[in-house]
Formats: C-alpha cells, sequence, structure tokens
C-alpha cells in the first residue's frame, strides 16, 4: 500500500480517541503506514504530539474532557507542531463540522464507523504530501553547491540557538572565515575548479560540525559559518585551527595565493553568552571583526575575539 518514498525516518502517526475500541481498530489499520501512537484523553494527546512529533494525527471530534477543535488548537499553540498535518476522525456527516473542521485547520476528516481501505488511502496520501513537503524544506535550507545550510538555514540556527543559550546561560561560539584570495583562484583556474574546491572545502567544515547542534554553513560565495554551541573560546578557537589545518592538508594549488603556495583560510572566532532579550548581531560581528583582523595579520590564519 505504501506509496510515499521510504526514508531512514519511519512516519509517526498519533491516534486521539476517547473510545479504546476505535483506537485498536485505528491502529491495526495504520500499522503497516509507520509508527502509531494512541492516546485517549486531550492532554495526553498534546503531550504525546509534542513528544514524538508525528507526521501526522488522527484526532476525534467528540471526546469528553475537550473537544478536537480546542485540541487542534491547542496543538497550533507549540511551534515545533504548527504544521502538523490533523486528520478529523468524526461520526457527524453535516456539512458544518466539514465546514468547521477545515476552517479549523484539519486538512480532512474521516467518517465513523472508519472503513479499512479508506482509512489507509487517506493517510496514505497524506503521508506522501508531508514527505515532498518536508523534503522541500530541506532543499530550500541547503547551498546547492555545497550541500552545506544555506544562508537562511544559518541565521534561523543562529536566532534559535541564542535563544536557547539567553534562556539556559550557555555560551555560544562562532567561527567565521574566507578563502583567501579566492578572486584570484578562480582568475587563475576558473569558475569549474573555484566551485570544486568549494566543495572539498565545505567537507572540511561539515567534518568539523562535531557536536550534535553545531551548524555548518555557506555564508557567502566563499565565506563560511561553523555554529557552535555551548563550547568554550579556546576550545572554539582550536576548532578553527583544526580547519586551518585540514584545509592546508588538501593541498589545494593556488598559484594567485600571496601567502602560500596552496589553498588557505583566514578565520574569526567569537563566542558570547547571550542576555536574555538581546540578539546575535553581537556575536556575528566579533567573529567578523576577528576574521578581518585575520586577514590584516596576513591571512593563513585564526584570530580569537576578545571577550
Amino acid at each position: 500500500m505504501k506509496h510515499f518514498t521510504e526514508s531512514p525516518q519511519e512516519a509517526r502517526i498519533v491516534v486521539v480517541d476517547d473510545d479504546p475500541g476505535t483506537l485498536l481498530v485505528l491502529a491495526n489499520i495504520l500499522k503497516s503506514l509507520g509508527k502509531v501512537y494512541l492516546a485517549t484523553r486531550p492532554g495526553e494527546a498534546v503531550s504525546l504530539a509534542l513528544q514524538v512529533k508525528p507526521d501526522l494525527v488522527l484526532l476525534d471530534v467528540e471526546m469528553p474532557d475537550a473537544d478536537g477543535f480546542a485540541v487542534l488548537k491547542e496543538l497550533r499553540t507549540h511551534a515545533q507542531l504548527a504544521d502538523t498535518l490533523v486528520l478529523f476522525v468524526t461520526s457527524h456527516g453535516a456539512p458544518d463540522i466539514e465546514e468547521r473542521a477545515l476552517s479549523a485547520g484539519a486538512i480532512d476528516f474521516i467518517n465513523k464507523p472508519v472503513q479499512a481501505d479508506i482509512v489507509r488511502a487517506r493517510v496514505c496520501n497524506y503521508l506522501t504530501l508531508k514527505q515532498q513537503g518536508d523534503q522541500l524544506r530541506r532543499w530550500s535550507m541547503l547551498d546547492g553547491l555545497t550541500g552545506l545550510a544555506n544562508r537562511r538555514a544559518f541565521d534561523l540556527a543562529l536566532d534559535q540557538e541564542w535563544a536557547r543559550a539567553a534562556k539556559n546561560g550557555d555560551l555560544l561560539g562562532l567561527v567565521l572565515g574566507d578563502i583567501d584570495y579566492f578572486k584570484q583562484f578562480n582568475d587563475v583556474y576558473g569558475h569549474p575548479s573555484g566551485d570544486a574546491c568549494l566543495e572539498l572545502i565545505a567537507a572540511v567544515l561539515r567534518d568539523g560540525a562535531t557536536s550534535p547542534r553545531a551548524v555548518a554553513a555557506r555564508y557567502g560565495g566563499e565565506e563560511f559559518a561553523l555554529l557552535l554551541p555551548g563550547i568554550a573560546a579556546a576550545d572554539a578557537a582550536q576548532v578553527a585551527e583544526g580547519l586551518c589545518v585540514a584545509v592546508s592538508a588538501l593541498d589545494i594549488p593556488h598559484a594567485g595565493s600571496h601567502v602560500s603556495s596552496h589553498v588557505t583560510l583566514s578565520l574569526g572566532v567569537a563566542t558570547h553568552t547571550p542576555e536574555p532579550g538581546s540578539r546575535p548581531g553581537v556575536l556575528v560581528r566579533a567573529a567578523d571583526e576577528a576574521l578581518y583582523q585575520a586577514k590584516d595579520e596576513g591571512r593563513n590564519r585564526v584570530v580569537l575575539a576578545r571577550s
């Protein structure tokens, strides 16, 4: 029955109904389409959804503590669930119920008593749409050449990690880097070779993003960024030094460079513990100023911003 593309992440489906019999029937119908999680009460449903981050929620309209419309409204208050697909399950076939369900943000509704083939077909179709949408979102966040996070994805990650660090009182580190004399590299070897050089250096940056929340990004043309949550200044500088060594070890010839016979990096490093309500521009400026200092001091080096 599955016609959505298989992926390493199995589809997650939450089913919410106060009738245990209906839950078991739906669980049996849907078990071939993904991992099914069951909830019988509205509060339990929201907690479960926050925990498992479902691809699809099948939600009963009528429940004793709160109706499905109230549950959907609660789901939408949580940013991580705001785009979750919700399919209402109801014994009411009146047009006003259908209109209310769609207006509330549900993608569709299924009538009780449920029919197995119809439930499977609709759920399968919506899982396909969800997967396609997720893939498009992933592509929109990637740099097409290097496969690193693009500038939009980096800015979003920076805002998220800044808010997290401000809340928890954690440090946040940032490395900004330029390929030294990259214009001259393109002039000497041509843009296809320049693209190949960018791809090789991107792989080094990707390898440097070893912590779970680290983000390696293409920041601009020949500019790269590495966001390092929860890292001390000395450790961030050590990561940057490792990037310099790894890029030098690629031994990419660079006849247009004024500092080396091969491709090198200049890197600026900054760390900061955000204050609640502040903006991450202070961290970016500090790293950028350190990068310019690295260039002024001769390039092919790492400069750590002063605290």
